[in-house]
């Protein structure tokens, strides 16, 4: 399990996270959702140990994460950011073998591993194509290969990956396949937690929602549960209708229209 405890952060004298605690379980999808400003991005940068919390600690599979070597760490951990640059001119095969770096694997396993991680994320087949003339939507399957070859091998301990909006400015065909494809390595023992905008996409593809809101925890529990309207208003500050697909019975929101803005906690 990964875990955040009691988590505080401060910064220039002020405070982004209050006492946050957080359980990413093994084989599971985990997903964040909150405002523009809530500390969802500092809650992932604290919990990949890129941020050292004010207060609190970060566990791994029962193990402060203080306690990891860098190389440790990354065979038990990979994260992928909002956006990732890439200056030099690599193959898209290069690109996704930077996962293994840091490996103690021959090259013929790290090959392996780069050609099934490709091939789960359809870059197989633009392997030697240079990594700059991809589309958006090419280059963050290119990257989910990278941050998957990292922790692709089996182990008798459970690895997590972190994800921070994966499908921003992406469409919607992509978002999908981006989600789907979290939702499959669950099956290899593998926790995932995702920073997600789309409250819709987050219900459809989520375990379990986190909903937090400047800096604090408003809700969590299994997605379907706590995708409430109340939830929603009450974190968000905004109205919305909540309905039900009438054959999947997954919940999902439009937004309500209050040409006055304003905010009343009400619903369910």
């Amino acid at each position: 399990m990964y875990e955040a405890h009691q988590i505080t952060f401060r910064t220039l004298g002020r405070a982004i996270l209050h006492g946050v605690s957080l359980q990413v379980m093994p084989g599971a999808f985990t997903a964040i959702v909150g405002p523009n400003g809530a500390g969802k991005s500092t809650l992932l940068k604290v919990l990949a140990n890129e941020q050292r919390p004010s207060e609190g600690a970060v566990s791994i599979n029962g193990q402060d994460i203080s306690s990891y070597t860098p190389r440790e760490l990354a065979q038990v951990r990979a994260v992928l950011p909002q956006a990732t640059t890439v200056q030099f001119a690599f193959t898209v095969e290069q690109v996704v073998a930077l996962g293994r770096h840091g490996r103690r694997s021959s090259p013929a396993e790290d090959r392996a591993v780069c050609e099934a991680v490709m091939t789960l994320t359809g870059t197989l087949a633009f392997r030697e194509r240079q990594y700059q003339t991809l589309s958006g939507g090419e280059k963050q399957r290119v990257q989910l290969a990278r941050v998957l070859a990292q922790v692709w091998d089996e182990t008798v301990y459970p690895r997590y990956i972190l994800l921070d909006e994966p499908t921003s400015s992406l469409d919607i065909a992509q978002q999908q396949y981006i989600f789907n494809l979290a939702r499959a390595v669950c099956a290899r023992n593998i926790g995932v937690m995702a920073i997600v905008h789309d409250l819709n996409q987050a219900v459809q593809y989520a375990d379990t929602l986190y909903f937090l809101r400047d800096g604090l925890v408003t809700a969590h529990g299994p997605a379907g549960q706590v995708f409430t309207q109340r939830n929603i208003e009450e974190t968000f500050r905004c109205r919305v209708n909540l309905y039900r697909d009438p054959v999947t019975g997954h919940p999902y929101i439009i937004p309500a229209s209050d040409p006055a803005n304003r905010f009343v906690a009400v619903g369910k």
